[in-house]
C-alpha cells in the first residue's frame, strides 16, 4: 500500500527543483514527515539536501518551516520527534524570514 502526498514549495527551493507543486507517492514503511524529505533530497539532490538538513544530512535545518494540512512545524520539532503522513495530506515548504 502506499500513500500519495501534495507537496508545495516556497520560491527559496526553485533552485533545487523547478516545480513548485507535485505529487510524492510514498510506501506504507515511510509515511512520517522526515522520510518524506529524504525522498525529496533523493529526488531533487544536493541542492535540495542543502535547504533541508545540515552539514552532515543528520538534522533538519532549525530555519525549516514545514506545514502539514493546518499543523506548522519547525526544524527543531521534527528533529525531537516523528510527524505521521496520511494519503491527501498536504505538505509546505517554507523558511523562516526574519529581519529589521
Amino acid at each position: 500500500m502506499s500513500l500519495t502526498i501534495d507537496v508545495d514549495l516556497s520560491p527559496v527551493f526553485r533552485s533545487a527543483c523547478p516545480l513548485s507543486r507535485f505529487s510524492v507517492v510514498l510506501g506504507e514503511l515511510e509515511p512520517t514527515v522526515k522520510h518524506l524529505l529524504r525522498r525529496l533530497c533523493q529526488e531533487w539532490g544536493e541542492n535540495m539536501a542543502s535547504l533541508v538538513f545540515d552539514g552532515n544530512g543528520d538534522s533538519i535545518l532549525p530555519g525549516l518551516m514545514v506545514m502539514v494540512n493546518d499543523q506548522t512545524f519547525t526544524g527543531n520539532d521534527l528533529n525531537h520527534r516523528d510527524i505521521p503522513l496520511h494519503g491527501g495530506d498536504k505538505v509546505s515548504l517554507l523558511f523562516f524570514v526574519s529581519g529589521g
